[in-house]
């Protein structure tokens, strides 16, 4: 049994997010390290849109109960060589992760000049 969340945000939206509220958007949105490796890029939007959109493919995989929230700095896109990242989740959304019977999973983040996208896909056997 498999669970997929897919997602696409528009660069230009989180760019317009992290002008309006800088520091703030990027403490409520990411970790650490996700907000140190983004910042290394030239331009470090498509890289925050990417992982932002990865959040929000977790979320709809986990396909959570009225009154079950997932705090999107619980939700990390680790990894900092080009290529292939890997999903690390922490806190009260590893819970309902596990909850949901959840063993792995995978994810896969793609960015553009004006998009970016992610597809998250949960296993409850591992592959």
């Amino acid at each position: 049994m498999i669970s997929v969340g897919n997602d696409i945000v528009e660069n230009e939206r989180i760019r317009d997010l992290l002008q309006k509220h800088g520091d703030r958007f990027l403490k409520r949105v990411f970790t650490d390290d996700e907000v140190e490796y983004c910042h290394k890029h030239k331009d470090p939007v498509p890289f925050l849109a990417g992982r932002f959109a990865c959040k929000e493919a977790v979320i709809k995989a986990l396909n959570l109960e009225p009154g079950e929230v997932a705090d999107m700095r619980e939700i990390e896109l680790a990894g900092t060589n080009f290529g292939k990242k890997t999903l690390v989740i922490h806190g009260k959304t590893e819970k309902f992760f596990r909850e949901k019977g959840f063993k792995g999973s995978s994810v896969s983040i793609s960015h553009a000049d004006h998009y970016s996208t992610a597809v998250v896909v949960f296993y409850k056997e591992l592959q």
